[in-house]
């Protein structure tokens, strides 16, 4: 849906859809590519499915994203050849904030490249901590040393078996 708002996000509140709507035919696309990837490499984190929920770093560079395509969606700014520069930001406070919107655009549009970057790191990073801990439980089961072979740490549970003389 995120895309989608980034796409026709304006519209909703009255925003031209120009020139910048053409730009947004590619781009739009390729924003939805890099969030179903990124959600991918989330989701196939083994600590993921087994606990059935993200991480807070997800869950935070998460909400970083989101929040920077809303703004993106909201303040983005457009224009057509008829109708006066304007974005959803403008349509509801007037034209006078213009700039402000631009520069909050630019920040959304910033912030969301930082976010998307940083969560396919961070979930990159995340799933090689958890097979690297996934491998060291596994490797640890077969670790016998300080421990005689056959013989239990527990001396009050350990069966001896001694021959006979």
């Amino acid at each position: 849906m995120l895309p989608l708002w980034v796409f026709l996000g304006r519209a909703f509140f009255g925003a031209p859809l120009g020139y910048q709507f053409l730009a947004q035919v590619v781009l739009v696309p390729l924003l939805f590519v890099a969030q179903l990837v990124a959600t991918l490499v989330v989701f196939l984190r083994p600590s993921v499915r087994r606990d059935r929920a993200v991480s807070w770093i997800d869950v935070g560079v998460l909400a970083l994203s989101w929040l920077g395509q809303l703004a993106i969606g909201f303040f983005l700014v457009d224009s057509a050849s008829s109708r006066p520069a304007a974005s959803a930001f403008t349509a509801l406070v007037g034209s006078s904030a213009l700039d402000l919107s631009t520069a909050l655009s630019a920040a959304g549009i910033g912030l969301t490249i930082v976010a998307g970057t940083a969560l396919l790191g961070l979930a990159v990073w995340q799933a090689v901590r958890d097979a690297k801990a996934s491998f060291a439980r596994a490797v640890g089961g077969f670790d016998s040393a300080g421990a005689a072979p056959g013989w239990a740490d527990d001396s009050e549970h350990t069966i001896r078996i001694t021959p006979r003389a």
